[in-house]
């Protein structure tokens, strides 16, 4: 009878362990998501026209989603999708949230004449319009020309998709997307 009640607490005290391994964690993967246009062979076209700089405080813009099935149904229009996994973020984030993307491990791989700045790059959480973040051209580049970022922009993005664990090319209205 004893070594029947050591078995069932060493039961019950295993069950209550993986209970409480298993407990979902609070912080979760947190990607946001960039619609781009590939070519007849479903590779990203790495170009300005796909990154492209802009806006009043020009920054190159991704969206959050919250998993790869609801961005491909919003960014439907678009052949492949680049996404860049933020790492685990607690709570969701409020406006001015901000995270890095790449590392200085990585050559941004643009032109020196485009005046790009090294990895990494801080994106930041404005939320607007909802699920908005952003890359402001200044932490791209050094310089006044939004052609000129967004070519650094896409070169920079290129590299960190082959390089980055964090940072790959998804299927958007097509299947088969590649780098």
């Amino acid at each position: 009878m004893n070594s029947n009640k050591r078995r069932h607490c060493v039961i019950a005290t295993v069950l209550a362990i993986l209970a409480v391994l298993t407990l979902e964690s609070p912080a979760s993967a947190y990607s946001v998501y960039r619609g781009v246009v590939a070519n007849p062979f479903r590779h990203v076209i790495w170009d300005e026209k796909n990154f492209g700089v802009s806006g009043a405080t020009p920054s190159l813009s991704f969206f959050h989603y919250v998993d790869d099935a609801a961005a491909r149904a919003a960014l439907s229009t678009f052949q492949c999708i680049v996404k860049i996994d933020l790492g685990n973020i607690d709570p969701p984030p409020a406006p001015g949230h901000h995270s890095l993307i790449g590392n200085a491990d990585i050559a941004v791989g643009a032109f020196t004449v485009d005046q790009p700045r090294v990895f990494p790059w801080q994106i930041y959480f404005d939320n607007n319009p909802a699920g908005h973040w952003s890359i402001a051209s200044g932490a791209i580049f050094n310089g006044k020309n939004n052609n000129a970022a967004s070519r650094v922009a896409a070169a920079g993005i290129a590299n960190l998709v082959f390089n980055d664990p964090n940072i790959a090319v998804i299927n958007g209205n097509t299947t088969g997307c590649s780098r």
